[in-house]
């Protein structure tokens, strides 16, 4: 047998073995179960400076400026006119 052949048949015998014995090792593998999320919690974030120039977010883009004035301008905090401030 020429060597190209016997590196073909090397290579074809590998790649069959790899075939036979990756399900055998994905099955054995069974996914842990995730715990369910909780709802609700409290984020906390801290800053890396004092607010020195306001809340002027259109003149600035640092995340300094832009992070503490997201809840004003996010659609995701919802308020309702009508309930009384407290």
């Amino acid at each position: 047998m020429s060597r190209v052949r016997i590196a073909l048949l090397s290579i074809t015998i590998l790649a069959l073995a790899a075939l036979l014995f990756a399900p055998a090792t994905s099955q054995s593998q069974t996914p842990q179960a995730s715990p369910t999320p909780k709802p609700g919690g409290v984020l906390n974030m801290m800053l890396r400076e004092d607010l020195s120039q306001g809340f002027s977010i259109h003149e600035t883009a640092t995340i300094s400026t832009v992070w503490p004035a997201m809840p004003c301008l996010s659609n995701l905090v919802l308020f309702d006119p009508l309930k009384k401030t407290e």
